[in-house]
């Protein structure tokens, strides 16, 4: 990963280019610190980055942080969540006292061979975070867990990948005040998949209403051989979706 805005490896050569193309510019910001970071989430006021990383092994993750100052982003620095287990995903709430990120914590009923992530949160108290909970509405245990993202309405949106990677689906579960509850597919996610030929669609993102959605649209660079996506957008206009197009402006590139 180059840098930690650009979420996804491009490829937009490969498809065709929308008409009226959404304009973003994206801005590397710390350079040098975020190297090897993957899913990036904000608190509210902006100034402190949780984002999880590899630290040797595989499937082998932490969660980290940076905050801001007048200097610039600090050094990033592992965040105690309690154990040496891998955690990843992070995503904070829109009041900044949620976490909710994944990890392969041992849960009540798993199988001790065979780990798996699920979905755990904690919550913010005068000494930091607090141990991690399970949330148990929301975990199928031994399928995978992850996109792990507190939404702009506090509903919890991840993605449940079975146990034999055959199939992955998108989920929205609301936010009751004190809990999350039972999930309901993410039909403006799942919408999309088979939408039209040679255009798979691995998932997506709530945007920052219920009338925009993010989609990661996975293919193959022809030029490595390797699994890369773009980001493309659908819009809702009334009760129609417009048809989703690549983010234009540099964020989907070669």
């Amino acid at each position: 990963m180059p840098t930690l805005l650009l979420l996804a490896f491009a490829t937009a050569a490969l498809w065709p280019q929308p008409t009226a193309p959404v304009q973003a510019t994206p801005e590397p910001f710390g350079a040098g610190l975020f190297t090897d970071t993957y899913r990036g989430s904000f608190t509210p006021d902006g100034n402190t980055l949780y984002f999880f990383r590899p630290v040797g092994g595989n499937e082998n993750y932490r969660i980290f942080s940076s905050r801001r100052s007048a200097s610039g982003w600090s050094a990033p620095e592992r965040v105690d969540l309690g154990g040496e287990f891998s955690d990843l995903y992070p995503s904070i709430s829109r009041d900044g006292r949620r976490m909710a990120f994944s990890s392969y914590r041992p849960i009540p009923g798993g199988s001790p061979g065979k780990p798996n992530a699920h979905i755990w949160s904690v919550e913010r108290t005068d000494r930091g975070w607090s141990s991690p909970v399970l949330v148990p509405s929301v975990n199928v245990p031994g399928h995978y867990h992850s996109w792990i993202e507190i939404g702009f309405d506090d509903a919890l949106y991840f993605r449940r990948t079975t146990p034999d990677w055959t199939k992955n689906e998108s989920f929205r579960a609301r936010w009751t005040g004190t809990g999350y509850a039972a999930p309901e597919t993410n039909a403006d996610i799942e919408r999309w998949k088979g939408w039209r030929a040679g255009v798979t669609i691995a998932g997506g993102s709530p945007g920052p209403n219920a009338s925009l959605v993010f989609l990661d649209v996975a293919a193959r660079n022809p030029a490595t051989g390797k699994p890369a996506s773009d980001i493309w957008v659908a819009e809702k206009r009334g009760q129609t979706w417009s048809e989703p197009r690549p983010l234009a402006g540099g964020v989907n590139s070669d």
